[in-house]
This record gives C-alpha cells, structure tokens and sequence, in this order.
C-alpha cells in the first residue's frame, strides 16, 4: 500500500521537500489550497521537475456553500440552483477536464457531493457523471469520487449497495473520503471500520484501483484490502475528511497549538512536553523510532537534550509523521493475505504493549492516543477476516 500527501494548509513546500527525499511522491492538489487555477499548473510542473506525480481533487463536495478560495477557480459553480443539480456536468467536467490536462494528471477524480444516502438517486447521479465524462474527457484514467458522510458506513446495507452500483461504474479507480461518526480524530466504532475494509475490498475486487483519501495512521489496516494508497497530511483536517472545512474559509491557522510527535511503534502521538517526562525517567528510548524509521526531522529529539528545549517544531512534526507513515503503508503489505493479516495484528499487539508501559508511566497521547483504538481495529479486522479470509487468500496476487 502507498501513501500520497494529501495537500493543505502551508504543504506546498513540505510535499516539495519530502518528494526529494523519497525520489518521488504523488501528491494530490487541493484547490482550497493552491488558487487561483493557474498556480495549479506551475506548482504541478514544480513537482514533476522533481519526479513526482499529481493528482487533482476538485473538493466540490458542497457546491453551494461559500468558500472564498474554491470560489476562484473557473470551474466552480455560480450560486443558486445548478446545472449539476439538473444533471448535466457537461460544462463543469470540460472545466476539469482542462485542468487535469494542463497539470498532467496521474488520472482524471471525478467530482462528486457528499451524501448521507446510498439510494437510486445518488446512484443515478454517479452514473451521469461516470457516462458524460467518458464523452468530455480523453484522459486515459478516470476515478469516481465517492463521499460519504458520517453515518454511511455504519450501515452494511448502504456499504453493500455501493459495491454493486459500482459494478456498472465504466471508471479505473475509485476515490473514497469519508467523514467520521462524531467527528472524532479516531473512529472508535469497529463496525463502521469494518465497512470500509468490506467497501474497499469489493470494488477491488472488481479490478478497480482504489485510493482513501484524508487517512491517518489508522487507516493502515486497509492493506488487508489490498487497497492501493491512503492519502494523508499535515493538520488533522487532512487526516480526517471534515466536509466544513470546504464550506467556509476557516483559517486552519490556530493560536498556541501544542506540537506533536509520532511514536510509529505505539501508532500514537505525544506532546513533546510530556517527552521531557519520559527522558526524566529514562524510558525516552521506548518512544524514538525503530531504526528503519529514524530520520533527520525527530532526530534531535533523542540526541541527549531535554526534548522541549530542542527546535522539533511543528514542521518537523509533520513531516515526521509523513516519513514514518510513508513507511509503515510499504511494510503493511506483505505477500500474501495471511502474511498481511498476521502482521497487521502484530503490529497492534505492539502497540498496546508499548502504550500500556508509557500509560503505567503516566505518560499519555491523551486526545491522540491509541490504546482504545487497538481494540476497535483488531475487532473490525477479526470481522472482516471471518467474511473475506478465503475469498482474498485466494484472490490476493491478482487484486
């Protein structure tokens, strides 16, 4: 499984950075965050310069709420009743069909809104956007959005019904964002974890490649789906799809925010204050990254002085988490089902072993750790092994 950067607020000259570093990222645009339309193609000519590979998500997830950036760009709709809402994208796909062409897009995402309903109605719409692309476009990949709001994939019925309108669905790939129940950082619900295993699972099975987007660290069990990459960021919002964030213009900037560090093997992160406690206590080893994780950005957290005294800042925090979860999405795939299931359940143990230690320590991730969250994927895992063991076993090398 890759990773692909989900680009946000001030990520331009991160993705750039972590592209040499890597020899080469794919990174998918945001119009939120790049406007207007003609800085896409220079910034996308930057990135190819420098191996790397684009993809444009047109976030026209509530077409008729304001957004004064999305509002820039030539493609977004007027305001009051559209021609989207009558059922003709023909003029909007153009529009997106030009920008993909002049930034060189890796595949043509396809737009699409948000819904809290998988009915005839949005499989219909799916279908009119599938089949007037297909007229517009000469791109030789097109994928289909698919956003789903909080409640969808608590519902097996809805998941299920997804998977068969797919099937009638004439596009390579499709592109999954999803809001969590309650708006949590972490979904704490097994079931709704469960479903999307089974969603990515079934349109894999179709031949399709599929691509998660606003994922975090614990969307790592979607390698047991054979999914083909999770996309993710810097701030949370690009780690969870929050569909407000496209509706107003929010400055994602915010006043005495705590910085952050990831500890891979504990799938959690800790302020770096509370890291003052654990090197107090000797027990800083346990945090560090294993060694194939080590990298210059957290480095200097370990070198011997007290942890918040040092300049790991939220920059390097980010770009960090972005190093070692590039990482874990490569080793999370193995080569066969049973060897990715059997490590995946691996790598929970571990954390909650570790988790558990730091916790006897009272040192805590608090809102980010992840010590129930353990008990949620292993549930959700054990689930979806149980319906998919034998059918993907067998499946696994041609998926």
């Amino acid at each position: 499984m890759n990773l692909y950067i989900q680009m946000g607020y001030g990520m331009q000259g991160l993705s750039k950075e972590l592209c040499k570093v890597w020899s080469g990222a794919t990174v998918i645009l945001s119009p939120k965050n790049i406007y207007p339309s003609e800085r896409l193609a220079t910034y996308a000519a930057s990135m190819h310069n420098l191996n790397g590979k684009v993809l444009f998500d047109p976030q026209l997830y509530s077409p008729l709420k304001y957004h004064k950036n999305l509002q820039q760009h030539e493609y977004w709709p007027s305001s009051g009743t559209t021609d989207m809402q009558l059922g003709d994208y023909n003029e909007l796909l153009k529009a997106l069909d030009k920008v993909n062409v002049e930034i060189g897009s890796e595949a043509f995402i396809l737009p699409s809104t948000i819904t809290n309903s998988i009915d005839e109605r949005w499989g219909e719409q799916q279908r009119a956007i599938i089949s007037q692309a297909r007229e517009i476009s000469s791109h030789e990949k097109l994928m289909l959005t698919v956003a789903l709001g909080e409640d969808v994939l608590n519902n097996e019925h809805e998941t299920e019904t997804i998977v068969q309108f797919a099937m009638q669905w004439d596009v390579n790939g499709v592109y999954i964002v999803c809001e969590h129940p309650k708006r949590y950082y972490f979904v704490e619900k097994p079931i709704w974890i469960a479903n999307l295993l089974s969603l990515v699972a079934g349109l894999k099975r179709q031949g399709k490649t599929v691509i998660v987007g606003y994922a975090s660290h614990q969307m790592l069990p979607l390698a047991l789906a054979k999914c083909d990459a999770i996309a993710s960021g810097s701030f949370l919002n690009t780690r969870w799809f929050q569909p407000e964030s496209f509706e107003t213009a929010v400055s994602e900037e915010q006043s005495r925010r705590s910085t952050w560090y990831y500890c891979p093997q504990a799938l959690s992160e800790y302020k770096v204050t509370l890291l003052d406690i654990a090197n107090r206590q000797n027990i800083l080893h346990a945090i560090a990254p294993p060694p194939m994780m080590a990298n210059d950005y957290s480095s200097i957290l370990f070198a011997g002085a007290t942890p918040s005294s040092t300049n790991f800042n939220e920059g390097s925090s980010f770009r960090h988490y972005l190093y070692c979860l590039k990482i874990q999405c490569e080793l999370a795939s193995k080569p066969s089902y049973v060897e990715t299931r059997n490590a995946l359940f691996a790598q929970l143990e571990t954390a909650d072993r570790i988790i558990s230690g730091l916790r006897a320590q009272r040192i805590s991730g608090q809102s980010r750790d992840f010590s129930e969250i353990v008990d949620t994927n292993a549930a959700a895992m054990h689930s979806f092994d149980m319906e998919y063991r034998y059918a993907l076993s067998r499946e696994w090398d041609v998926l």
